[in-house]
C-alpha cells in the first residue's frame, strides 16, 4: 500500500464525510506511546497487534480526507513514527527484510513531510543498525555517515544518537580513534540537550550512549573499559526497561568471559537469562546464545553447568537446535 499517495484534504467540505480531525490523532498518539512502552518491556512480544494497528486503524485513517493540510502532516508524521516502531520488533523477531520494508515505508513518509531530522535519524539510527545487526558494518557506515551530514539542523539529541552509530560503525571495523571521536562528539551533543526534542529520541540519554560505548569498546576488544560503560547504562536505565537490561547484562557476561572471570560471567549471565525470559526479544535470546556458547567450553566448572541448566530451564530458546532435533 501506498500510504502516501491516501488521506488527501478532499474537494470540498462535505456533510456526508468524516473527516480526520485532531481528536483522531490524539488517539493515535496515546496508543503509540502506549505501544511504544511495551516495546520497551516486552520487546517484540506485541509485534503482531502494532503491525494490525498499523494496517486496520492508521489504514482506515489514511483512507479519510484530513481536516487541514496540518492534521494531514502530522498524519503522516505519526504512520512514519509507527512503520519504525514495526519494523524495530520485527529486527526483534528476526525479520531483517520486514524491518527494513518498514523503515522504508518510514523513510517515505517522514520525506512527504519535510522533516529532515527524523529522516536522517531513521536512516543512521534505524538502517544503520539493521545493517550492523547483519553483519554490514561497512553499510551502516554509509548509511550513518550521510545521515551526519544531512541532518546538521537535527536537536542535539538526535545528532549524538547518530554520531553514536557512526562510533558503533567504525568500531565493529576496528577503527578505535574514529569511533573514539564519535563517542566523544554525541557526549558532547547529549551535553547541549535543551529538554525540547522531538519524543521519538526522548528515550536517547546518557545511559543510552553508555550502552553504545560499552558496545564499541568491547569490538575493540578493551573488555574493563566497556564494563565501566556498562555499569552507567545499567544504573541510568529504569526497571521497566526490560529488554534494554537484558542485552546489556549479556554484554556484561560477554566481556567477563573474555577476561576469563567466568564467576563474574555466570553470575551475570543469570541476570540476563532472567531478563530475557520476561520478554518477547529475539534479540536478547541471541545475546544469551553468545554468552551460552562461550562459556561451553569450560562445562567441567560447575558456575558454568549451573547456567546452561537453568537457561535450560527457563528459556530453552538460547540454545541452538541441533540438526535432526
Amino acid at each position: 500500500m501506498d500510504w502516501t499517495a491516501l488521506g488527501g484534504l478532499g474537494d470540498k467540505p462535505s456533510g456526508h464525510t468524516l473527516w480526520v480531525v485532531e481528536e483522531d490523532l490524539s488517539m493515535v498518539e496515546r496508543m503509540l506511546a502506549m505501544f511504544r512502552q511495551l516495546d520497551h518491556t516486552y520487546g517484540a512480544r506485541n509485534a503482531q497487534q502494532v503491525a494490525d494497528y498499523l494496517d486496520r486503524e492508521l489504514g482506515a485513517l489514511l483512507r479519510r480526507p484530513a481536516s487541514s493540510p496540518e492534521v494531514a502532516s502530522k498524519r503522516s508524521a505519526l504512520t512514519a513514527e509507527f512503520c519504525e516502531l514495526a519494523g524495530y520488533q520485527a529486527v526483534d523477531s528476526g525479520q531483517p527484510a520486514r524491518a527494513q520494508d518498514y523503515y522504508q515505508r518510514a523513510l517515505h513518509l517522514a520525506g512527504s513531510t519535510g522533516d529532515r531530522a527524523y529522516s536522517a535519524y531513521l536512516t543512521a539510527v534505524n538502517l544503520g543498525h539493521l545493517a550492523l545487526h547483519s553483519g554490514r558494518p561497512e553499510l551502516a557506515l554509509q548509511w550513518a555517515s550521510s545521515a551526519r551530514a544531512a541532518g546538521r539542523a537535527a536537536s542535539p539529541a538526535t545528532r549524538a544518537a547518530v554520531a553514536a552509530v557512526v562510533a558503533r560503525a567504525h568500531a565493529r571495523l576496528g577503527q578505535e580513534s574514529e569511533a573514539t571521536a564519535m563517542i566523544l562528539e554525541a557526549e558532547s551533543l547529549l551535553g547541549a540537550v535543551r529538554g525540547d526534542d522531538p519524543a521519538w529520541i526522548g528515550y536517547f540519554t546518557p545511559a543510552y550512549l553508555a550502552d553504545e560505548a560499552a558496545h564499541c569498546l568491547h569490538d575493540l576488544g578493551r573488555p574493563p573499559a566497556a564494563r565501566t560503560q556498562l555499569a552507567d547504562a545499567l544504573n541510568g536505565v529504569g526497571d521497566d526497561r526490560v529488554r534494554r537490561r537484558a542485552i546489556d547484562a549479556a554484554l556484561l557476561a560477554s566481556t567477563w568471559v573474555v577476561s576469563g572471570d567466568l564467576d563474574q560471567a555466570c553470575a551475570v549471565g543469570r541476570q540476563a537469562v532472567e531478563y530475557t525470559a520476561r520478554t518477547g526479544s529475539g534479540r536478547c535470546v541471541e545475546r544469551v546464545t553468545t554468552v551460552l556458547e562461550a562459556t561451553s567450553p569450560h562445562m567441567g566448572y560447575a558456575p558454568v553447568r549451573d547456567l546452561h541448566e537453568f537457561t535450560r530451564a527457563v528459556l530453552p530458546g538460547a540454545f541452538p537446535r541441533r540438526p535432526g532435533t
